[in-house]
């Protein structure tokens, strides 16, 4: 599996930090979910009490995303938000 991290874009053009995560062909479906599930409560966990933004998953065949929906979508959230899913996908 390979994780990348990057400032994705909203269908509203705000930011939206997000990790892509991409498995080999033939990879379970189920795996896939697991993975992002487990990804996303790393995600609420590590995020802290002050930050108002949405933690969500979007799956795919073989591959998924964890995003952030930022709340106020300001830069100084966006480069929060970005911190947090680098030292996730670490």
């Amino acid at each position: 599996m390979t994780k990348t991290v990057s400032q994705g874009e909203s269908r509203y053009g705000t930011p939206e930090p997000q990790i892509a995560l991409r498995f080999p062909k033939g990879t379970s479906y189920r795996v896939v979910k697991a993975a992002l599930h487990k990804l996303a409560a790393d995600a609420e966990l590590a995020t802290p009490a002050s930050e108002r933004w949405c933690v969500n998953t979007e799956d795919f065949n073989e591959s998924g995303r964890v995003y952030l929906e930022l709340a106020d979508a300001t830069p100084a959230e966006g480069a929060r938000g970005m911190a947090l899913l680098k030292s996730l996908a670490g």
